[in-house]
């Protein structure tokens, strides 16, 4: 029965908020619309920024034409030529961040796309808030650090339920730095300004082509066999795990070798004398060794009081 203080004056009932969902429903709306109104805004100022580009270029043309059968001041040519060049080159900056935050918000405005057409909108802004972005890819040709970009983008995908090709492809390449950032920008300038894949997975292959050590397991066996027991036990154990699981097919066996032959001699005499047989033991019995040192150690001693 409706409440009488929610009829009005005129006799209709008010709307409930839950009816329909409407109230959810006109609040995703309103979501898209101001991230719509964003990423307008965006595109906006790149086309602008575009447009500057280009009139800085005519103008870096017209100078270097100058030079030609024309008695002009060169010192003051060059002056100018220099302050046009760095306009350019703050522009091209300018621009490059404007395309990256563009195609941030266009895959959000995505998402939300999609969502709303999933009817899963309720408990998107937490999700998208919740989920941990992945950090820059800058292509310094190490493997451990292309594996976990590529790795850690899919898993941003599979969280946020993006699926759109072209979409990851846009959000991938927002990510890029330092010498990634130039490789994008230089494959994008071969396709004449266009997206030079289609899919994550094409861009993936590229990545590993391009930044991917050709020889990486071997130079990772190689860093394995010459790791030495130096100094304490523990860093030892910890070093070799961590080259260990970037080494795609070590052997048991192979790994229990050379974990025992990088140890120190009485490090190795007293895995033995505890009868270890195989590298998963080898490494508790080392790590109850790194215990049993940083429990005897003189720092882990209480002073004795006078």
């Amino acid at each position: 029965m409706t409440n009488p203080s929610d009829v009005p004056a005129d006799g209709t009932s008010k709307p409930m908020e839950t009816r329909g969902g409407k109230a959810k429903r006109g609040s995703s709306r309103d979501a898209m619309s101001t991230l719509q109104d964003k990423v307008t805004r965006l595109e906006d100022n790149t086309n602008e920024s575009r447009e500057r580009l280009d009139r800085v270029e005519d103008r870096l043309n017209t100078l270097d034409s100058h030079g030609d059968g024309r008695k002009v001041d060169v010192q003051d040519l060059e002056v100018r030529v220099e302050i046009v060049e760095e306009e350019n080159r703050v522009l091209k900056d300018g621009l490059t961040d404007l395309e990256k935050a563009m195609n941030v918000l266009r895959a959000e405005l995505n998402i939300y796309k999609s969502a709303v057409a999933n009817g899963v909108v309720s408990s998107l802004s937490r999700v998208l808030a919740d989920v941990p972005k992945p950090k820059g890819f800058k292509g310094s040709r190490d493997a451990q650090e292309t594996d976990t970009f590529l790795w850690s983008m899919n898993q941003y995908f599979r969280n946020t339920n993006t699926v759109d090709e072209s979409t990851k492809v846009n959000i991938v390449s927002s990510y890029f730095t330092d010498h990634a950032l130039l490789w994008w920008r230089l494959r994008c300038a071969d396709y004449d300004g266009d997206v030079p894949v289609e899919t994550w997975e094409e861009l993936q292959s590229e990545i590993r082509e391009s930044f991917y050590p050709k020889n990486a397991q071997r130079e990772l066996r190689s860093k394995l066999r010459q790791l030495k027991h130096e100094n304490n036990i523990h860093d030892y154990v910890k070093k070799f795990i961590e080259l260990k699981l970037q080494i795609t097919n070590l052997g048991e066996d192979e790994g229990f070798s050379i974990f025992m032959d990088g140890l120190n001699r009485w490090a190795n005499m007293e895995l033995e004398r505890r009868g270890v047989k195989d590298l998963s033991h080898a490494l508790d019995e080392a790590e109850a060794i790194a215990k049993f040192e940083k429990r005897d150690s003189p720092k882990s001693k209480p002073k004795s009081k006078n």
